[in-house]
């Protein structure tokens, strides 16, 4: 009885969804006390009206060697009157020696791993009136020196006023650590404005032309002209953007310099490495050896046959083919899952496929050697699958569905860590559909174990020599094994570096390389680091940075589209919304947590969700649905949306 009853409650959505979102606060909240409290999360908080205080140090885009750096923090304060007993509280990034008046008041030891103790430092006992100076020796180590120091009894805080010095002599004023700055490069391309303003006639062509378009299109169906009228389908916008898509790359395999791409050479050992060894390396062998294999096992072959007559450069341009077809693949995969969505709703299968198509992050990442575009491709295939189980009018399915399910997921698992994401949305998935179409636990028992059964089968043996040649079964970049021997700016976080936005609208590239969600955004809607390159312009600038601005309208979308998914009266559409917009969450859940334990800029790149470029497309086209209804905000919605598409193409067909 207890348990029937029990079974009647959960199956309500608010009690499904109440459950949900507590599990999900609990585990955000642990998460936030991990910040807080692990001396491995360098989040440093401002408190009692002071503020950490660092060097006054350009920001760098290149790798810092490791090891340790010094900094001394100097400030002068008067006293109106004798004080007794003055103590200072002061927390250090990491290590820290105290001098008041030049005399050594205290040490805080040898240990790097301490340096979140708030450490209660004693004055001398008596301090007179008159003027004073406190110096602050600190040691950072993979990071730049920072101090946080503040008296209860004095007039010391820390923030303006503030010195810093990296030798004792030269001194400079302070900077607070929160401050967001931005790279000089920056600086040397236009600002997205100035690329508006150079591109506009060509995007007031397409304007127009689409406005009149659709303007027209929409008088021929009010008024049931017999007149033909030539209305395009979605498979042939499919073969369109296939066709238009791989042109761009073809040309892009000749002209584009054969450097671009980020870590490429470390990709690049990884292939030669199993090519000349044959053999597959371990995670110390080399800076990208740490991925799972898949890519370069498969690209090794090739490369074999290519470095036997070609130069580097053209073999690493060539080298290019194989993420190329992981793109085209996508673009397929995206036309089907439309398909099945939006079955009855051509404009936005159309509306979905181009947006899908010309999402820069695609296109860019695709036109040079890395694993990325393959796992992008796998993971979208799961989504296609997962988006057919939660279909209202999907059948039973037999254990050959769940079969090619658990292959393709164990090999997007064999081609990057960032695929375990999906397993936690495959059970949910797997759940819903058992649900759905009224089977016994036994139906979902069964369709999980043979989904994580072949996927282990699939991968399971490249983790599984990890651990035992390692110890770790998913050994990373950041792991003590790897001992990694560099570091990047910032070298710490702040909650302004999590919380702050608006740099990429102005000046997208390198924008905001302190900040989550410049970076992010400007990664998602152009290329935002150049592709791991500062001394050459890869693609047509002017196109790339207006698509800073005219991505508002498409991003718009996304986030109207999953707000959507709450009012919309399609059940199917309604389903794979809230499937795409919760994977969005997980992949940027994950990528925050990266963002705050791996404190360097390259850690929140929109690549990372590349695989959910279904997801994008979906939420894009469920968003603009409800501007299609009127005549004029509909031509007025397409015709903005092709002038980002058409700015999104034109910006990488390298010229």
């Amino acid at each position: 009885m207890t348990l029937n009853t029990f079974s009647e409650i959960i199956k309500k959505p608010a009690v499904i969804i109440l459950l949900t979102l507590t599990a999900v606060l609990l585990a955000g909240g642990l998460r936030i006390m991990f910040y807080v409290t692990s001396p491995a999360v360098l989040l440093l908080n401002d408190r009692a009206g002071a503020h950490w205080v660092k060097y006054d140090s350009p920001f760098e885009l290149d790798a810092r060697p490791s090891g340790p750096a010094r900094s001394d923090f100097k400030f002068t304060f008067h006293s109106e009157k004798k004080v007794h007993h003055a103590v200072m509280e002061i927390q250090a990034l990491k290590k820290a020696r105290v001098f008041f008046d030049g005399t050594l008041v205290f040490s805080s030891g040898d240990g790097f791993d301490q340096w979140k103790t708030v450490h209660e430092v004693k004055l001398p006992p008596v301090i007179e009136a008159g003027s004073h100076e406190i110096i602050i020796s600190v040691i950072g180590d993979n990071t730049h020196p920072a101090v946080i120091a503040y008296s209860s009894s004095l007039p010391l805080k820390t923030g303006k006023g503030w010195y810093a010095s990296k030798d004792g002599r030269h001194w400079r004023p302070a900077v607070e650590a929160s401050r967001i700055e931005q790279a000089a490069l920056s600086t040397k391309y236009p600002s997205s404005l100035a690329g508006l303003m150079a591109v506009w006639p060509y995007l007031a062509i397409v304007f127009c032309a689409v406005f009149a378009g659709s303007i027209f299109a929409g008088s021929r169906l009010q008024t049931a002209s017999k007149l033909p009228f030539w209305m395009p389908q979605p498979s042939q916008v499919r073969w369109v953007m296939l066709l238009l898509w791989g042109i761009l790359s073809f040309n892009n395999m000749f002209k584009l310099n054969f450097q671009a791409g980020s870590d490429l050479w470390g990709h690049m050992d990884y292939i030669d490495y199993i090519a000349t060894k044959w053999s597959l390396p371990l995670a110390y062998d080399g800076w990208q050896m740490f991925q799972a294999p898949l890519h370069y096992i498969l690209s090794a072959p090739l490369y074999a046959v290519l470095i036997r007559w070609f130069d580097l450069p053209v073999v690493v341009k060539t080298m290019g083919i194989i993420p190329v077809l992981c793109g085209l693949l996508q673009i397929e995969i995206i036309y089907r899952v439309a398909k099945t969505v939006f079955a009855q709703k051509k404009d936005l299968q159309i509306i979905a496929i181009v947006s899908g198509a010309c999402l820069p992050v695609h296109t860019y990442v695709c036109q040079y050697v890395g694993n990325e575009p393959m796992v992008a491709c796998l993971i979208s295939l799961v989504i296609l699958f997962c988006t057919q189980l939660v279909m209202p009018d999907s059948g039973e399915r037999g254990r050959g569905y769940f079969i090619a399910l658990g292959l393709v997921w164990g090999l997007a698992l064999l081609s990057k860590m960032t695929a375990f994401l999906l397993a936690p949305v495959l059970i949910v998935v797997i759940a819903f559909h058992t649900r759905c179409v009224k089977k016994s636990p036994a139906y979902f028992l069964q369709s999980g174990a043979i989904v994580f059964a072949v996927s282990f089968a699939v991968a399971g043996w490249y983790y599984l020599r990890n651990y035992l040649k390692l110890g770790n079964a998913f050994m990373g970049l950041f792991d003590p094994l790897q001992m990694m021997q560099w570091w990047q700016d910032p070298g710490y976080r702040t909650l302004s570096h999590l919380l702050s936005f608006g740099q990429a609208l102005s000046r997208p590239v390198y924008a905001g390389v302190t900040s989550f969600w410049d970076m992010f955004y400007a990664t998602l809607w152009l290329d935002g680091v150049n592709s791991g390159l500062s001394d050459v312009v890869l693609w047509n600038v002017n196109f790339m940075v207006a698509g800073a601005l005219l991505a508002l309208l498409p991003g718009f979308f996304i986030l109207s589209g999953a707000a959507s998914a709450c009012r919309s009266q399609d059940e199917k559409s309604r389903r794979a919304v809230i499937l795409s917009a919760g994977l969005l969450v997980l992949f940027l859940a994950a990528m925050v947590d990266m963002f705050m334990v791996c404190p360097v800029y390259s850690r929140t790149k929109a690549s990372y969700t590349l695989g959910l470029l279904p997801c994008y497309a979906l939420l894009i086209a469920a968003g603009a649905g409800p501007f299609l209804g009127n005549r004029i905000l509909r031509a007025f919605s397409l015709a903005m949306l092709s002038c980002w598409a058409f700015a999104a193409y034109a910006a990488y067909f390298v010229v």
